[in-house]
């Protein structure tokens, strides 16, 4: 993850006016890398909410990569009561590109009231470190961002961002079909 102190470092600001704003822009580089790859690249936690666990032995595919642990299944159980799930006894698959959360071998997922958002999965989700060229890419992005507080145009040119960060973040990213 990228901190304050490096972001500031690399921008080479020495006071803390705008701290709140640097922090923003780290949080706002993060966020389009994840939207630009499909992958998640500073340790988070994040909620899926399902209308139940579809089929008794299926296989429930999170939407998240790369997925680090299952924190905890609540389900809601045909008399209305909310449960949770040991997750030990979860099978996490990471070998997909997004995992697949599935019961343990030769059981079911439990039954579920049929209502909507009656399971909740709770996952911590991540990389246990940013790669050093997606570091790069998220330093040359809070600069550009730090920099140019609207779009930019330069002469006829109308530039988003720098070409740099999109050849820093392409390698990762998951092409979409559909």
């Amino acid at each position: 993850m990228i901190t304050l102190e490096d972001a500031k470092a690399h921008l080479r600001v020495q006071h803390s006016a705008e701290d709140a704003l640097i922090t923003a822009l780290i949080d706002s580089a993060y966020r389009h890398a994840e939207t630009r790859t499909g992958r998640v690249f500073d340790t988070q936690t994040r909620t899926l909410v399902l209308d139940g666990f579809g089929s008794t032995a299926g296989a429930i595919e999170l939407p998240w990569t790369p997925v680090q642990s299952i924190e905890s299944v609540d389900y809601v159980d045909p008399a209305g009561d909310t449960q949770t799930l040991n997750t030990p006894p979860l099978r996490l698959d990471t070998r997909q590109l997004y995992p697949l959360l599935m019961p343990q071998w030769d059981t079911d997922w439990p039954a579920t009231i049929d209502e909507p958002e009656s399971v909740t999965i709770t996952a911590t989700v991540g990389m246990n470190e940013t790669p050093a060229d997606v570091r790069a890419g998220l330093l040359l992005l809070i600069g550009h961002l730090y920099e140019n507080r609207e779009s930019v145009v330069i002469g006829t040119i109308s530039s988003e961002l720098p070409m740099g960060v999109s050849m820093l973040l392409d390698p990762y990213k998951i092409m979409r079909v559909g």
